[in-house]
């Protein structure tokens, strides 16, 4: 028998919910993408999802504030409902406390929560507090809506399309590894840059809602918090295809590539592995790409053509600078386990 670390996060969650089937005529997306989805009315979709940020796992106390907190466990559910297009509308929270947190911490973790909230127009609509004997934990359900035919899943790459991401790539997990004792060559700046990428991160929403509200079409969506080669993964899994990514092409912040520069460190690993950019990756065919270009020029962060959508057989694989082809295994990316 597997232990639970060797199936991973998803293969865990296949095998517990294959037995599960889904009756209901107004479901849409029952399972395996950033969000449920499901029709409430003629014209939108209702979009659920739900995060938890686990001590020791996700976070450690001893290296982020409590503020800081509350505001990361709201940003990457809002990074799901905007990988799929929506807009949030509602929260619901649930907390446990385990005996070292104390009511001030608490007071600032809802402050964070409550800045975030009102910047993106999101209401706080319930939850639960329990007690955890070890660790604390937060966990965040979301509700969202999208318009009806503007819903973006993992399933629709199709061969030829050009893959994009918004911003810059390697950041937040550049930022985790900084948080470590050793001494690293790394300015102010800098610092203050990769630190707060992984520290409290900002979410898409004006640039999904770019891509929703343009005419020509996305194929597929994703956002990158498992990592680019993960989460390219699932769109290629759902959708049948293989992927190209072109090293060259893979964008960086100039903090990004002077700290890996000045400390001897190779980008690779955490461009392409680190995981929590929350960045939006997504595909659309050729003919899109004038105009997404010219979207773009409204938003706040970068996009950049990356590589392209290939045959099955292809796989996922990495050209890189010196010509070379590389695979890329679907195994690489953050493990919650």
């Amino acid at each position: 028998m597997k232990k639970i670390k060797d199936l991973g996060e998803f293969g865990l969650i296949n095998r517990l919910s294959r037995n599960f089937k889904h009756h209901l005529s107004d479901t849409l997306l029952p399972l395996g993408d950033d969000c449920a989805a499901y029709s409430t009315s003629s014209s939108k979709n209702q979009l659920v999802s739900t995060d938890a940020l686990v001590e020791n796992i996700h976070f450690k106390l001893s290296t982020i504030s409590a503020e800081q907190l509350g505001k990361k466990a709201i940003a990457v559910n809002i990074s799901d409902i905007a990988a799929m297009g929506g807009i949030p509308t509602r929260i619901l929270i649930t907390l446990g406390i385990s005996k070292n947190i104390s009511s001030i911490f608490l007071g600032q973790l809802y402050k964070g929560i409550q800045k975030t909230c009102q910047h993106y127009n999101i209401e706080l609509f319930g939850g639960d507090t329990v007690s955890s004997p070890k660790c604390f934990f937060i966990n965040i359900t979301i509700i969202g809506e999208t318009k009806k035919g503007k819903l973006f899943t993992r399933k629709g790459a199709k061969k030829g399309d050009l893959i994009f991401t918004t911003g810059t790539l390697g950041d937040s997990s550049l930022g985790l590894k900084i948080q470590s004792g050793k001494k690293w060559k790394c300015s102010a700046k800098s610092r203050k840059h990769l630190l707060t990428k992984h520290l409290t991160p900002t979410p898409r929403l004006k640039e999904s809602q770019l891509l929703a509200q343009s005419t020509f079409k996305i194929n597929s969506m994703i956002d990158i918090s498992d990592g680019l080669v993960q989460d390219l993964h699932h769109i290629c899994k759902q959708s049948g295809t293989g992927a190209l990514i072109f090293e060259e092409k893979l964008p960086q912040s100039s903090a990004f590539s002077k700290v890996c520069s000045d400390n001897n460190l190779s980008f690779a690993p955490f461009i392409l592995n680190g995981g929590e950019d929350y960045e939006l990756l997504f595909t659309l065919p050729v003919d899109g790409v004038k105009k997404l270009y010219w979207q773009f020029e409204k938003a706040e962060a970068l996009v950049t053509h990356i590589g392209e959508i290939t045959q099955p057989s292809e796989k996922v694989s990495l050209l890189k600078k010196n010509g070379k082809r590389e695979i890329l295994p679907q195994s690489s990316g953050f493990n919650h386990f």
